[in-house]
């Protein structure tokens, strides 16, 4: 378990700050880097279903494949880059990661048949490292009580890029579909440029050193053997697990199912995913700290996976498209909410001097579920549907009761989580006893002010 040493905020950026470290200005650099990353991604994504579909004349499940192969290349070298970063620090496996991203852009603008974007899909999966890293960077610069609304800017800079990206994208594409590609790699260079200039190291070699002292002495005491393995981690794995199923089950499909169900074009695929990404932009700038801070964590964790099950619920019935622009409010608030708080929970879960570990083999998890998902939700697609005796079920209702299914489990297995764990969120009790002590305050002190006007206490000087 992650020690709780630091009794506020301020004490641990006392802490940082003896490795000139400012979390604030750490945080800023990493949302852009974010941001960039994500601008040049969402660039492309778009593109691959007409791209293989239509240009190269795949079926529906060989894309499933291409991004299935991606996610087969992740579950391999995500772990391996999280273990580097915990070594030699997370900036230059950053910088690694984003050169390699680069080069996978140009090949994809370079094909000229469908193996060569199968290439260029494992290269981008070989060095997709970027964000187990930033999950482990920002876990190296918060405290577990602040990390949930930290994780969620990460959302901002993730939805910023996915709400300019698509928009931009179908309009370069009237001058070819290679031209996204060429333009996603030049932003990627920008992004680990940026990186190289800007980013403090998280993690300097002195930093290093001290975690590791400080908790080897705690082992070498409690006895406990140096491994990040624990039941409680485990129980968070299969939780992130399940989370990505569902999420890339939805995603994987999203592109096609505009595609085949409503005859989207670049245009409308690009609009419907800005749409979602600026509805998790607002709600991960303006509200989901506020809302962390007034009903709590667990609250806000629960009210979201119900929120997800709704709408993969109601999904296979939206038989017209603007119905999908709706549907993208409650997804977006779903999707800001339940990543981070998980992942938050994930990282309470093991030492700070293994994040980069953890975070490796997280993103492991959710490569496993990237390998499978694409094959599951396209070859739901490609069967059509079948008969379960006289009752029809479409491939749009396989896809969403399938995901409607693992988020009961979803929801099943994390209450257990906090029954079993109730030091997950104690720190939740003491915040409510003070802001408890807050409104006693105010509360006498504007009856105070309310005597001393009616005269019934002489007023202060």
């Amino acid at each position: 378990m992650e020690p709780q040493e630091f009794q506020s905020d301020q004490a641990h950026k006392e802490y940082l700050a003896k490795f000139q470290i400012n979390p604030n200005r750490a945080m800023f650099t990493i949302i852009l880097s974010i941001l960039v990353d994500v601008f040049g991604y969402s660039m492309v994504i778009p593109l691959l279903p007409t791209l293989v579909t239509v240009e190269f004349g795949a079926t529906y499940f060989m894309y499933g494949i291409l991004i299935s192969s991606n996610a087969v290349a992740i579950l391999f070298f995500s772990p391996i880059w999280g273990r580097l970063s915990d070594k030699y620090g997370r900036k230059p496996i950053l910088m690694i990661s984003q050169a390699g991203t680069a080069v996978a852009f140009l090949t994809i603008a370079f094909s000229n048949s469908v193996y060569m974007i199968l290439f260029a899909r494992i290269l981008d999966g070989i060095f997709s490292g970027q964000f187990p890293i930033i999950r482990a960077y920002i876990s190296d610069v918060t405290t577990p009580q602040t990390r949930a609304s930290q994780m969620s800017k990460i959302m901002v800079g993730y939805t910023a890029g996915m709400v300019i990206g698509p928009l931009i994208s179908s309009l370069l594409a009237n001058f070819g579909w290679w031209v996204p590609m060429i333009v996603a790699y030049f932003i990627t260079i920008f992004s680990a440029i940026l990186t190289i200039g800007l980013l403090v190291e998280s993690m300097p070699k002195e930093r290093i050193a001290h975690l590791k002292n400080r908790i080897k002495q705690k082992r070498e005491i409690s006895g406990v053997e140096d491994s990040i393995w624990t039941r409680e981690l485990g129980i968070r794995f299969i939780e992130v697990f399940l989370l990505s199923l569902m999420s890339m089950i939805f995603g994987s499909s999203f592109a096609v199912v505009l595609l085949d169900r409503y005859s989207a074009d670049y245009n409308i695929i690009g609009s419907i995913m800005s749409v979602s990404a600026f509805i998790v932009m607002i709600y991960g700038l303006f509200f989901m700290r506020r809302l962390i801070r007034k009903v709590g964590e667990k609250k806000m964790l629960f009210v979201s996976l119900s929120c997800y099950i709704l709408v993969f619920l109601i999904y296979p019935y939206l038989n017209e498209l603007w119905m999908i622009y709706v549907l993208m409010i409650p997804y977006g608030f779903g999707a800001a909410s339940i990543g981070p708080l998980l992942s938050t929970n994930v990282t309470k879960a093991t030492d700070p001097d293994k994040q980069g570990r953890v975070s490796g083999w997280s993103g492991n998890l959710s490569a496993i579920s990237q390998t499978v998902s694409p094959i599951i939700s396209n070859g739901f697609l490609q069967l059509g549907g079948f008969f379960i005796g006289f009752v029809f079920i479409n491939s749009y209702q396989l896809i969403g009761f399938t995901n409607v299914f693992l988020g009961i489990i979803l929801v099943i297995i994390t209450y257990k989580d906090v029954k079993m764990h109730p030091s997950l969120y104690s720190y939740e009790r003491i915040r409510k006893k003070r802001i408890a002590i807050q409104k006693r305050k105010k509360k006498a002190a504007k009856q105070k002010r309310k005597a001393e006007k009616k005269g019934e206490i002489p007023m202060e000087g």
